[in-house]
């Protein structure tokens, strides 16, 4: 009866075993929104190197999951390049593996990624370029004249 038992458990914790890998995979998609700034193109670069980009926001990308932190940059003429970093939070479906299997499947779901997600939904938020009108304007044109300099120079002709 014993062994019966214990050969009960091993197959429920070979089965169960990489449980959130089954479940939530070891990819995901996450969408950007630039909010009312669309059409921008944002590359994200997670903490491996791994390059992923969202083009024409809003835009949704497959990222690989467990290679986190991601800095995100989005980029578009006439705003200045905006950047966040989104970190990814444990999925609980991870937890199933440690009281079930033992915790092999929760080696197996942290090793290939799967016990981490990424948030769905990243907002970064774009700002117009600041023009600097008054810097420009000293560089191309000579400052203005006060009427009385203008009355100076007349009456001194």
């Amino acid at each position: 009866m014993k062994s019966k038992f214990i050969i009960g458990m091993i197959a429920v914790a070979s089965l169960t075993s990489g449980c959130a890998t089954l479940i939530s995979g070891t990819t995901q998609s996450i969408n950007i929104d630039t909010g009312k700034v669309a059409g921008a193109d944002c590359v994200g670069i997670d903490k491996k190197g791994h390059q992923f980009n969202w083009l024409n926001t809003p835009s949704s990308a497959t990222v690989q999951k467990g290679d986190g932190p991601m800095i995100i940059t989005c980029k578009k003429e006439g705003y200045e390049n905006a950047t966040v970093s989104t970190d990814e939070t444990f999925v609980k479906a991870s937890l199933g593996n440690i009281i079930l299997g033992g915790g092999i499947g929760f080696l197996v779901d942290a090793a290939s990624g799967a016990a981490q997600e990424y948030p769905v939904d990243v907002k970064v938020p774009m700002r117009p370029v600041e023009v600097k009108e008054v810097i420009a304007s000293k560089d191309v044109h000579p400052p203005l004249k006060t009427q009385e300099q203008q009355l100076a120079e007349l009456n001194s002709k």
